[in-house]
């Protein structure tokens, strides 16, 4: 029998401990009560890096010296100054407002802290970024490139859409009650168009709380809006957002009193600013999302789209409606004729004897992929457990396998495609999900639940083959129901000698 050996013998008596080196930080810097301001994970930005990188301007210290964004340095050194003239408040009053917040308390915002700059070169970059900032948002509001000019006549170069970055440069000649008033500085709807565009990206932020404090230090006695009238920081950025966003849906005038009527809603950033105004009302949030068949099939299976024209509803607010009449008698579903004779006239009884999937329009454009995008990166760093953008766009990816199921929507105007061509738009939606994880609480899980169990019901599927087989359009509806009058005329004709026997 063999004497046992130790590992020091074997190696010639050498021995040595093992010492493991202490974290850098106790804390992860991503779980600080702070933290708000991430870096995109590194799988979600390689879908598509370009909808997380700032294009025009950096803000804050992610992307801060790039080369391609260093010559909007000196813009915010030019707004600084000027904003220094607007308020009266000198270079010492900014410096003394900003050292009023604590560096740690700024810097802890954002999750990775490992730029190497010192203390008073990143506040420094912090004032300047948010002075930039707050005059950007007082000069587009106090001169809106979208909104209707005052003036009687317009000279313009060319047309524009903001939503579908058709950018469109045109020029005012207005004539105001008093000449001294008259804005002499030039639009340039381009660059503020693309400025928005990099103030709503996740790694392109300043802290909300610094923002609102120098707002309050030094433009609270400037009044842009009658007095009486709400002339907060938070008033100007839904404004602000409101003259590019309108036209899409994801702001609202109407939401603002309600989401933001008290200081109580803590706001972290401007990706989260705009993501209070796409939440439903009243979100629950159940089990695992249970996945739904795509649009033409639950069309088959009687399944009505149709856009919701609540005024109070919200992009993410969807129902899923089915009367009790269609409960107890499912076969009695009038969805495929009323689909297949849109000209029939709607009475309510047929009215009622639909199921119906009711959205508000998702429109879709240029733009539309880089802001749902951070904030989908948002939700996925900061609210695991109320992803309902998330949520959002995974029921799409059930609804959209195909062009087809792209044009049905388009048709029923649940879509609005900017994008011009359908397949673009379901390419766009099937790799918006990619690299999103999906955790266990979703607030679209009873109305997932509620459309799969229509699709699972028999008669559901009796009656997608029957539209299939013989309703699928208008022409096949005529032939259809052409054949049946003619059969029955045949057959009436056959009994017609027994029945009335001469």
């Amino acid at each position: 029998m063999e004497d046992h050996i130790a590992p020091s013998e074997q190696r010639g008596g050498e021995e040595y401990s093992i010492k493991i080196p202490p974290p850098a930080q106790q804390v992860e810097p991503e779980k600080r009560r702070e933290c708000c301001i991430y870096k995109v994970p590194l799988k979600l930005r390689k879908v598509n890096e370009d909808a997380y990188t700032p294009k025009l301007i950096s803000i804050g210290p992610y992307h801060y010296g790039q080369e391609n964004l260093n010559k909007m340095e000196d813009l915010k050194r030019r707004y600084f100054w000027d904003a220094c003239v607007r308020t009266k408040k000198s270079e010492e009053d900014f410096s003394r407002r900003i050292q009023e917040h604590e560096y740690q308390k700024i810097l802890h915002c954002y999750a990775d802290d490992s730029h190497v700059m010192k203390e008073e070169d990143f506040m420094t970059m912090i004032l300047l970024d948010s002075i930039f900032i707050i005059e950007e948002l007082w000069r587009t509001n106090e001169n809106p490139p979208m909104s209707p000019p005052a003036m009687t006549t317009i000279s313009q170069k060319c047309e524009w859409r903001m939503w579908g970055a058709c950018v469109i440069n045109f020029q005012k000649e207005r004539k105001e009650d008093n000449p001294e008033k008259k804005n002499h500085e030039k639009e340039n709807p381009w660059r503020s168009y693309n400025i928005m565009q990099d103030l709503l990206l996740l790694e392109n932020q300043v802290p909300f709380f610094v923002l609102e404090d120098l707002y309050e230090f030094a433009y609270s006695d400037l009044f842009m809006y009658p007095q009486n009238e709400d002339n907060s920081f938070r008033r100007h950025v839904h404004e602000y957002f409101f003259h590019f966003w309108e036209i899409s849906g994801f702001v609202r005038d109407s939401d603002y009193e309600k989401i933001f009527a008290s200081k109580k809603k803590e706001v972290k950033h401007f990706t989260d600013f705009l993501r209070y105004f796409l939440l439903p009302h009243n979100p629950t949030c159940g089990r695992s999302f249970a996945r739904v068949p795509c649009a033409t099939n639950l069309s088959e299976a009687g399944v009505e789209f149709k856009v919701s024209k609540s005024e109070n509803g919200r992009l993410l607010d969807i129902q899923f409606r089915k009367s009790a009449l269609l409960e107890i008698c499912p076969f009695v579903n009038m969805s495929w004729f009323l689909s297949c004779f849109p000209c029939f006239p709607r009475f309510k009884c047929l009215e009622n004897a639909q199921t119906v999937l009711e959205l508000k329009s998702f429109i879709i454009g240029d733009a539309t992929e880089c802001a749902v995008r951070n904030l989908m990166a948002l939700e996925q760093c900061h609210y695991p457990r109320e992803a309902y953008i998330c949520n959002y766009i995974i029921l799409w990816d059930n609804l959209i396998n195909t062009e087809e199921d792209v044009d049905l929507l388009v048709e029923k105007k649940v879509i609005v495609n900017w994008l011009g061509d359908n397949k673009a738009v379901a390419t766009l939606i099937n790799k918006l999900r990619e690299q999103i994880v999906e955790a266990n609480h979703t607030c679209y899980w009873e109305l997932s639940k509620k459309i799969q169990g229509h699709y699972d019901n028999v008669w559901s599927k009796v009656m997608a083959s029957f539209t299939t087989l013989y309703f699928k359009d208008f022409w096949r509806g005529t032939a259809t129901v052409v054949g049946i009058m003619v059969l029955f005329f045949s057959f009436w004709n056959f009994l017609k000698p027994f029945v009335f026997p001469t």
